[in-house]
């Protein structure tokens, strides 16, 4: 007994003495406790946001290439990929690409570039500044919640060397501290490296607090919200009674549970058919989807919404392609493009268009497609679209429209 409680004892004294080691925190040969980004870099490696190499080395200051930089943003966001269904949206980011996969999800955080209806990513040029402050506002939801402040621009005597598309983005990134320039230069176009990039997330996604705290008073229940405007249409009433036919360009029909337009109109390209709703509301923050039935045709139907004085946006699928247009004159077979993704037309297509603001976001069969900013809510009028060409050979060859849906965001 003596023996067992000596033993007991000196255990416990071994224990007191020598502390648990806890879980290795990684190290690099190349970036000593002294190294200005020592924390910062430690800390986004053990979260495996961003990685060493297999010697040991982090390779601080090693830039950043736009390849890299989206494997890093889906890390940083925690997004979990599935292989299925992802298309090619970038023309030099095949699907043999390393990054290929990367770079598809981590669309929402990117920037890119566009030549005609062709976008490129670039993947092997360095990320810049502007790449990951736009990164950054987008992975926080700032573009979101905060009103860019234009006006933050004119400190930086560089402010003309910001891309005109992200200006609003950089200036919510230094009215939020997410990033700050230096001797009144923002350097936009400078290289970012790896030990920038660990830094920078690492301050937007760990190190931020909120300092706001203030004592209140708790106030009155609030008054219930509104329920959101929901819409839905599986076309089994051919009456189309959520549907304004009286102001529909071409003449809208049910057939089999699905609708379908024609006209006897030669001049009239595009038939729009609108939905019934309260347009009073004037509801900036929604999402309307439906299916894309195609019967011996190239699809070129879909919806359209911003709709105003007969010209509106439109979101139509193709034999290759999802596009986002402008139509300005129902009589003109003419869509200005604004943008566009890649796509494999199949018999059903099922086209998402989520509208926040000026930003519009395309999906297509559950999957994240393009996005484009800047889009000015002109119109409240918002339905089905198909061109002339969808139905010209009706009955033989048709393109259908089926199961709509009109969400009001919250």
């Amino acid at each position: 007994m003596k023996r067992a409680l000596a033993l007991f004892l000196s255990v416990m004294m071994f224990l007191t003495i020598v502390p648990f080691v806890s879980a290795a925190t990684p190290t690099f040969s190349d970036v000593p406790r002294s190294h200005w980004a020592y924390k910062e870099i430690t800390e986004m490696a053990a979260k495996g946001i961003i990685a060493g190499y297999d010697n040991r080395t982090f390779r601080p200051n090693n830039e950043v290439t736009r390849a890299e930089f989206a494997k890093i943003m889906i890390a940083a966001a925690d997004v979990d990929i599935d292989k299925r269904s992802v298309s090619q949206t970038f023309k030099d980011v095949p699907r043999s690409h390393w990054a290929f996969y990367y770079v598809e999800y981590a669309k929402p955080y990117l920037t890119g570039y566009k030549s005609g209806s062709t976008y490129t990513y670039k993947p092997n040029n360095a990320a810049v500044r502007e790449d990951i402050a736009v990164a950054l506002v987008r992975l926080l939801g700032y573009d979101k919640k905060y009103k860019a402040d234009l006006d933050q621009l004119k400190k930086f005597r560089d402010d003309d060397d910001i891309s005109p598309a992200l200006r609003s983005y950089i200036a919510i990134a230094i009215q939020t501290k997410l990033m700050q320039g230096s001797n009144n230069y923002f350097r936009p176009q400078d290289p970012i490296t790896r030990a920038e990039a660990a830094s920078l997330l690492y301050r937007a996604l760990i190190d931020r607090k909120d300092d706001d705290e203030t004592k209140v008073v708790f106030p009155a229940p609030e008054e219930p919200k509104p329920t959101p405007i929901s819409i839905s249409d599986s076309f089994s009433d051919t009456n189309l009674k959520n549907w304004k036919n009286d102001q529909a360009n071409g003449f809208w029909g049910v057939v089999n549970k699905q609708v379908t337009a024609i006209s006897t109109d030669n001049k009239l390209a595009h038939y729009l058919l609108p939905l019934s709703w309260d347009e009073s509301d004037k509801v900036d923050n929604y999402e309307l989807s439906v299916d894309v039935n195609v019967n011996g045709t190239d699809g070129l139907g879909g919806l359209f919404f911003n709709g105003k004085d007969g010209k509106a946006n439109v979101v139509f699928v193709q034999k290759d392609r999802v596009v986002l247009g402008k139509v300005n004159n129902v009589n003109d077979d003419n869509v200005d493009w604004i943008a566009s993704g890649s796509y494999k037309l199949k018999s059903t297509n099922r086209i998402k268009v989520v509208v926040k603001g000026s930003s519009v976001s395309i999906y297509m069969n559950g999957q994240f497609l393009f996005g484009q900013q800047q889009i000015k809510q002109e119109g409240t009028k918002l339905g089905l679209y198909l061109q002339r060409e969808a139905t010209k050979d009706t009955p033989r060859k048709t393109t259908y429209l089926d199961n709509f849906s009109f969400q009001e965001g919250e």
